[in-house]
């Protein structure tokens, strides 16, 4: 490989960790300033904490949009559009002096940030291929770990230095960034556009096929589940954590960033270690567990302490390791069958992923949250639903294909 093709690899994939990060940066980054919001806007802490939900509703609904588009038309377009979007929903969020206007502000990141949630997958299959996918598959990961993980640190000191407006200037500026990266420096990237795609006929055969199969929609509920219950700890956490416990919001977000980013990266290195020895069931049920185990030790060490930084915080950090077995398992399962229609199975997982964190989010912003056992409660349900839906519908269906 020569030194432009690698030149223009770092490029793209420069692209793709700021596209694919802005998602979860977007949704992370102002969580520490949860109550300084409430108490700015003089509005109870639960609606506040629905700006969380509202903002992966927008993610969610977006991503049967921007899936097929893309392969209509390509990624581009439909990744600038997105961006733009996420660009002018910041600027709502940062000129909001109400919370309606906030909630609003909020929904228009969402679904601008859909773009880059559905399609950097895309065009990093698109742009590598062989040993070059593993390769940067692999400094992708890396940075990915790191990045998302980290926002809520930063959102913990631009909210101690500047106030809670700052993570919006933040994400206007970021925004801005990765929309002139893409404008100037990406190349459409799909080079097998399938127009025919983008007919309503082809979208319901898709779609019906999808939804008529067990495997699929059994793996992406465990994932609606798992994901919903991860995404509920940034509605109630800094509440419970800075409000409750009296942390900072630095302090919460260096346990988020810290805490998260390390047991996500352990429990990657492990899933890669063991998968290819016992298999994704094993490792599947092995998260769950953990995940379970999680909820089950905040509740039990709530009734026997009380409530302390420690006794939240820690069974938050089991429940990501626990987490990190989830995704890609549940991904190669789900994706195995569908091939051939790769950008609607991408889309409608996604969407079904994505929107476990609105529903369950949206829900945890109006539980209580001046103790932890709502919070327990969920980390302890939903991974337990999950591995029994995983049992009674996802290996009930393997036998039967057997």
């Amino acid at each position: 490989m020569n030194s432009s093709q690698a030149n223009a690899n770092i490029v793209v994939l420069g692209i793709v960790i700021l596209v694919g990060c802005l998602m979860g940066v977007a949704s992370d980054v102002y969580a520490p300033s949860l109550p300084a919001i409430a108490h700015d806007l003089k509005v109870p802490i639960n609606d506040v904490q629905w700006t969380m939900g509202i903002f992966m509703i927008g993610v969610s609904l977006s991503q049967l949009f921007y899936g097929p588009l893309s392969e209509g038309i390509g990624r581009k377009i439909p990744l600038i559009g997105g961006l733009i979007i996420i660009f002018v929903g910041s600027l709502v969020c940062l000129y909001a002096s109400n919370i309606e206007t906030l909630l609003v502000g909020r929904f228009i990141q969402g679904i601008g940030a859909g773009a880059g949630a559905s399609l950097w997958r895309s065009i990093f299959r698109d742009s590598f291929r062989g040993d070059q996918l593993a390769k940067y598959g692999s400094y992708l990961s890396i940075f990915m770990i790191f990045i998302v993980p980290a926002s809520p640190t930063l959102g913990g000191y631009l909210e101690e230095w500047f106030g809670w407006h700052s993570c919006f200037y933040f994400l206007v500026g970021y925004s801005v960034l990765s929309l002139g990266a893409v404008l100037v420096f990406f190349k459409e990237s799909n080079k097998h556009l399938h127009k025919e795609r983008l007919r309503m006929s082809f979208f319901k055969d898709a779609v019906g096929q999808l939804l008529r199969s067990r495997l699929f929609m059994g793996y992406a509920f465990c994932v609606f589940l798992c994901y919903g219950a991860m995404f509920s700890w940034f509605t109630i956490g800094p509440v419970l954590l800075i409000e409750v416990c009296g942390i900072t919001p630095v302090e919460f977000g260096w346990i988020c960033t810290l805490g998260g980013g390390i047991s996500m990266a352990l429990g990657g290195i492990l899933n890669g270690k063991f998968v290819t020895r016992y298999g994704t069931n094993f490792m599947l049920r092995f998260g769950w567990s953990l995940m379970t185990l999680s909820g089950v030790a905040m509740m039990t060490l709530s009734l026997i302490y009380g409530m302390n930084t420690f006794i939240v915080s820690a069974p938050f950090i089991l429940f990501i390791f626990g987490s990190t077995f989830i995704w890609t398992n549940a991904f190669a399962g789900a994706f195995t069958p569908f091939g051939k229609i790769a950008g609607y199975a991408g889309a409608m997982y996604s969407f079904i992923q994505i929107g476990g964190a609105a529903i369950l989010g949206s829900v945890a912003a109006f539980l209580p949250d001046d103790n932890q056992m709502p919070l327990a409660t969920i980390f302890m349900i939903c991974p337990a639903l999950a591995w029994i839906v995983f049992e009674t519908v996802v290996v009930e269906r393997k036998r039967n294909l057997l």
